[in-house]
């Protein structure tokens, strides 16, 4: 099977509400679920001003998003790629987030976006990138570092601690 990283995109919009149905009630990341409560095409027009920094540029920073989509347009999960850290992403979200969807998990589907989307970061030309977990969360653990993710530390956030990795793109990870 064949799977890449694209940008959403008007044609994508079926596909997108078929993904967004199986997630029912849980935090869609990185399409926040606030996001699926509006149309497609502001979901769209939200994604393209994050990318430009457009939103708020005093407490955001440029994002790419992608979906990880297999030949016949299924969307398997989603990338959110940020082109600098602030303050709150350096202490507790990082550069990367993703998120791959119910049905599609504990199957090295997360392992296969993050690898892709760390491809897309050194495009982007980002040299190090910190990604972050909830500690109890132990299958993104195991995908932060199956991609080459090294603990920095443990930091504690209102509800539990976030473990720090960072991964050097400057590497060849094999």
């Amino acid at each position: 099977m064949n799977l890449y990283l694209k940008k959403p995109s008007i044609e994508d919009e079926e596909n997108y509400y078929v993904y967004l149905k199986e997630w029912k009630d849980e935090f869609i990341y990185p399409t926040a679920s606030s996001y699926g409560k509006n149309s497609y095409q502001e979901l769209l027009k939200r994604l393209e001003l994050d990318e430009l920094n457009l939103i708020d540029p005093k407490t955001r920073v440029p994002a790419s998003t992608y979906m990880l989509i297999d030949q016949s347009n299924e969307i398997y999960g989603f990338i959110n790629i940020r082109h600098r850290l602030n303050d709150d992403l350096l202490l507790y979200n990082g550069n990367i987030g993703y998120g791959i969807k119910p049905s599609k998990r504990l199957q090295s589907y997360g392992k296969l976006i993050l690898k892709l989307g760390l491809e897309k970061a050194k495009e982007l030309g980002l040299h190090k990138v910190l990604i972050t977990c909830n500690e109890e969360n132990i299958a993104s653990r195991k995908t932060i570092e199956a991609n080459h993710g090294v603990l920095e530390n443990k930091i504690f956030k209102t509800d539990g601690y976030i473990l720090r990795y960072w991964i050097d793109l400057t590497k060849e990870n094999k």
